[in-house]
């Protein structure tokens, strides 16, 4: 009885940290977030992020990848053109 306990807690658990912190994972992979209202994209730190609703965050691994789906930057100084991690 106590193995099948533990297998539902393993489970749970699994569950719990995928589905669960989907919004973390995103705003951890995302160096950028965009308005999807206003098409702009900030770099993706303290005051910028908290600026843009929740429900109109769109996260972005680089600079590239917004500009290609149409988000402008918000301040040229605080670009990155390296496009992120993924090239």
């Amino acid at each position: 009885m106590n193995a099948m306990k533990l297998r539902y807690l393993v489970l749970f658990v699994f569950a719990l940290a995928v589905f669960g912190c989907k919004g973390l994972k995103e705003q951890q992979l995302g160096a950028y977030v965009g308005d999807s209202q206003t098409k702009v994209v900030y770099k993706n730190v303290g005051k910028n992020t908290e600026a843009v609703p929740k429900e109109r965050r769109v996260y972005f691994r680089g600079v590239d990848e917004a500009m290609n789906q149409g988000y402008t930057l918000s301040n040229e100084g605080d670009a990155d053109k390296s496009g992120g991690a993924d090239e």
